[in-house]
């Protein structure tokens, strides 16, 4: 998922205001028209990554949607992260008890 704070660059809790000036200013600097021609088919695609933000930080109700949506992802990778955690802790578990076998194993045979 996109993270449109970062395209706009702007902080999650920024106002509306602040949202409008930052488009505002990225989109007079990343304007496809203001670009050399080497540029500026990079810049369509960031000016319409940038507009793609606005229209979603700039309404209200799109904007409470994203940022469900934008947490819920964050949430799932963090899950997704605890749970890989979960299992390398298991592993570990299972390889020092494995250790400790081989070790009673040598001190017996001795």
């Amino acid at each position: 998922m996109k993270n449109y704070y970062e395209i706009l660059e702007v902080d999650v809790k920024t106002s509306k205001e602040i949202i409008d000036k930052a488009y505002k200013v990225l989109a007079k600097k990343y304007h496809p028209d203001t670009q050399n021609a080497d540029k500026k088919e990079w810049a369509e695609a960031k000016f319409k990554e940038i507009n793609e933000a606005y229209e979603i930080l700039s309404n209200e109700d799109a904007r409470k949607d994203y940022d469900i949506e934008l947490d819920y992802d964050k949430n799932s990778i963090v899950e997704a992260l605890y749970s890989k955690n979960e299992h390398l802790q298991q592993l570990v578990e299972e390889l020092q008890n494995e250790l400790n076998y081989l070790k009673n194993q040598t001190n017996t045979t001795r």
